[in-house]
């Protein structure tokens, strides 16, 4: 079974399979894909891709942190 969302800001979410989850861009490039998900109905997918902007802004400072960290 597959489930698909498109938000309106433009990110698309689908999940498929027992565990599988993918997240793309509103210019079509994948920029999340993973085999292990939480995520199991159509509502928690809308929940999450709605809010994929923010949750992505808040992984990019993470890395970033994490890189400087490494550069010490």
């Amino acid at each position: 079974m597959t489930i698909s969302y498109k938000s309106d800001n433009g990110y698309q979410g689908m999940i498929y399979g027992e565990s599988s989850m993918r997240i793309i861009d509103p210019y079509g490039k994948e920029v999340l894909h993973t085999g292990f998900r939480t995520i199991a109905t159509e509502e928690e997918l809308k929940e999450f891709v709605d809010d994929f902007p923010n949750k992505r802004k808040s992984l990019l400072k993470l890395f970033e942190n994490l890189s400087k960290e490494d550069e010490k």
